[in-house]
């Protein structure tokens, strides 16, 4: 199956999803399957509190020694800016290491994969609004290309179009009970 094909699948996959959880998951694996990568993290955050944000952790087997690690993203590091400008990055471990925006990870450094280039695409919701990002890293052979952005942009918009249909779904639910509840005497 080319990656052209799966799309229709994944697409259908992520209609299937019953929670964020589960869509998150989902999307994860979808994106280091599609793009051949050893890493790949997705966050959704609605509104701006990282504090409060989901997120799902896919590891190839390389990095097997790591799958415990559970140390949260902050909002603070480099892929902020992906969520702030509403735009996939690309770079490499040479420029990734340069860029002024980079941190290290931070106080989770030593436990923390290592990384191996980098790629992110924003996840936006109505209007525009970010709601999160896909990242990847460590791809199987060289770097990640145009070609592998391209392929996490569409994904992106499949999952930036399932969170948002999830999210209605659940409002509608709630509704729906509410509306149950005042009229059961």
């Amino acid at each position: 199956m080319t990656r052209d094909e799966s799309f229709p699948a994944v697409s259908d996959a992520l209609r299937s999803a019953r929670s964020i959880a589960e869509l998150l998951e989902l999307i994860t694996e979808k994106a280091r399957e599609l793009v051949g990568a050893h890493q790949a993290t997705t966050s959704v955050v609605f509104g701006e509190d990282w504090a409060k944000a989901v997120h799902a952790v896919s590891l190839s087997d390389k990095y097997a020694a790591w799958r415990t690690y559970d140390q949260r993203p902050d909002g603070s590091g480099i892929y902020r800016m992906v969520c702030q400008l509403n735009r996939p990055m690309r770079l490499t471990q040479a420029e990734l290491e340069a860029h002024p925006a980079w941190r290290g990870f931070g106080t989770a450094a030593e436990r923390h994969p290592p990384m191996r280039g980098w790629l992110a695409v924003p996840l936006t919701g109505r209007g525009g609004r970010n709601i999160g990002l896909i990242q990847l890293s460590d791809k199987y052979d060289g770097e990640f290309s145009a070609a592998d952005e391209a392929v996490l942009v569409e994904l992106g918009r499949l999952a930036s179009v399932a969170f948002e249909d999830s999210r209605r779904s659940a409002r509608a639910r709630r509704r729906r009970d509410a509306r149950t509840r005042h009229q059961t005497p």
